[in-house]
This record gives structure tokens, sequence and C-alpha cells, in this order.
């Protein structure tokens, strides 16, 4: 059970929030807001999982990297 805080915030997340895309397939993830503090990345209101992932450059540059977000799969292991 979330709080009444916990549930506006992220309902402001997904309202404000810009539409986030696979970077492999182009597909739509859902409405998030995505931020930056201290090294981290926050992606708040989105309701799949996903990872973070480097995109590919044409220029080689070691100080500005481009973020994309790819939705995570399913662990392939079978249960033991």
């Amino acid at each position: 059970m979330r709080s009444p805080l916990s549930r506006l915030v992220l309902a402001l997340a997904r309202a404000m929030g810009s539409t986030l895309r696979d970077a492999e397939t182009g597909e739509a993830l859902g409405r998030a807001m995505v931020l930056t503090w201290r090294g981290r990345v926050w992606v708040l209101g989105l309701e799949r999982p996903v990872r973070a992932v480097f995109l590919p450059k044409n220029r080689l540059n070691y100080w500005r990297h481009e973020l994309g977000f790819v939705a995570a799969k399913e662990p392939d292991y079978p249960r033991e």
C-alpha cells in the first residue's frame, strides 16, 4: 500500500514527464520523468522495468555520452 504522497508524485511524473522509447526497437515504454542527481539516474513514473544503455555515436567523445533505455528482459535461467 502506497502513501498518498507517493501516489501524487508518481501521477505528476507521469503527467509532466516525456514519452520514453526503447533504444533498440523504438517501441514506446511509457511516460516518465528522468532525473539525474549525484551520478545516479532516477526514472519516476514508469511502470515497466528498464535498463540504461549508452547510445552509439558516429564520433568518439570521452566526456559526453547519451543514454537510452531498453525494456528489461525476463531472466532465462531455470528455477531450481
